[in-house]
């Protein structure tokens, strides 16, 4: 049985929702709305800001996905009706002040989800690292997102942005945001698998500037059947300072805050610094499985099962709003692909030299096949 408190939290959660919206409102009569539409492989999501200076800091990471009405000098395409709508507003903006959250943090489950009661369509996400929103409509694909002050966003939110939004948004049957990375070239792709930590940035990193293609370093929309598929949501990666010591063609597109947070890393701007190398989506023919490991780099065969174990807990982990559908999905596409394990040395060609060849072996082995 729920405790009262967390009975009268679901409860609150529709009347809140309806109230929000109408907060968006009252904050875009107060300011202004900037519309946006953004495309992600068969999908579009629009984005309707209270205001310019949310839209500033949060859409940078999107223009290469703008599509339809964008302010700016962007050149975008028409596309059809948004399959999603997002409102997005700033709590100091909203006349009179902002709607007190109705629950507290121990109402909240893993990664600050939060069901509507009984079989609602409503979810809410209430980030508690710096106290953004997310509320979703999964009936209307109708989605609030609140956050207390742009100035107080944090890193991470500026590099990656919206991510439960295109959770809800972008997802669906053999459809999922997964954490890993994708680089290739024109005979496809391969998956980067791990943790954070791992090397997956490392790997992404080294390929973008030995001149393959990017799709993401830690962040991607991957189709499971009826092949596997990635397709890009941000340009940008994220550098730490041994990246930038072992990478330094890639520092002029990076930045960090004025007055950055311990373990802040840089956000490279990689629609600006390799425009055409960025993209929109590679057909994965392989999962790479990196691990840090220092001295020369190996490269060999490895499991699906070992792909699958460092594909799933971290995706499940940081995104678990779908009961670990994801699981299957990734499953499915460890299973239909080679995986192979790449302990990351010191030197950034050998790492490029070792995509390439896992791209060789894939595509002699199709051949074959």
């Amino acid at each position: 049985m729920s405790r009262p408190a967390e009975t009268a939290a679901y409860t609150a959660l529709p009347a809140f929702f309806e109230d929000a919206a109408r907060e968006h409102a009252e904050t875009v009569a107060h300011t202004r709305e900037r519309s946006c539409d953004l495309r992600f492989a068969d999908r579009s999501i629009r984005l309707r800001f209270a205001g310019d200076e949310l839209a500033n800091a949060l859409l940078a990471p999107f223009r290469p996905r703008l599509a339809g009405p964008a302010a700016g000098d962007i050149e975008v395409d028409p596309i059809a009706a948004p399959g999603a709508t997002v409102a997005l507003w700033q709590e100091r903006d909203v006349p009179g002040g902002a709607l007190p959250i109705p629950w507290r943090e121990g109402d909240l489950a893993a990664r600050g989800l939060l069901r509507g009661p009984g079989d609602s369509d409503l979810v809410a996400v209430h980030e508690l690292g710096y106290h953004a929103i997310t509320l979703f409509d999964r009936h209307a694909c109708r989605m609030l997102h609140r956050v207390p002050d742009v100035a107080a966003l944090p890193w991470w939110e500026r590099a990656a942005p919206l991510r439960p939004a295109l959770f809800w948004a972008l997802s669906g049957p053999d459809r999922h945001l997964v954490h890993a990375g994708a680089v290739g070239d024109d005979r496809g792709g391969v998956l980067l698998a791990g943790a954070g930590g791992s090397g997956k940035t490392t790997v992404a990193l080294a390929a973008l500037a030995g001149g393959m293609r990017y799709v993401a370093d830690d962040y991607l929309l991957l189709h499971a059947r009826p092949e596997p598929v990635a397709w890009n949501l941000f340009a940008t990666a994220k550098l730490d300072a041994g990246h930038r010591e072992r990478i330094p063609e890639l520092a002029p597109a990076a930045s960090i805050s004025p007055d950055p947070v311990a373990d802040e890393k840089w956000v490279l701007d990689v629609a600006a610094l390799f425009p055409d190398a960025l993209e929109p989506s590679l057909p994965i023919r392989a999962i790479v499985v990196p691990r840090i490991h220092g001295g020369r780099s190996a490269l060999c065969p490895a499991s699906a099962g070992a792909a699958l174990l460092a594909l799933a807990p971290s995706t499940a982990f940081q995104m678990p709003y779908d009961d670990g559908a994801v699981v299957a999905s990734l499953a499915a596409v460890a299973r239909s692909v080679p995986a192979f394990s790449l302990e990351v040395g010191d030197d950034v060609q050998e790492l490029v030299d070792a995509i390439d060849r896992v791209l060789d072996q894939v595509g002699a082995e199709s051949l074959v096949g």
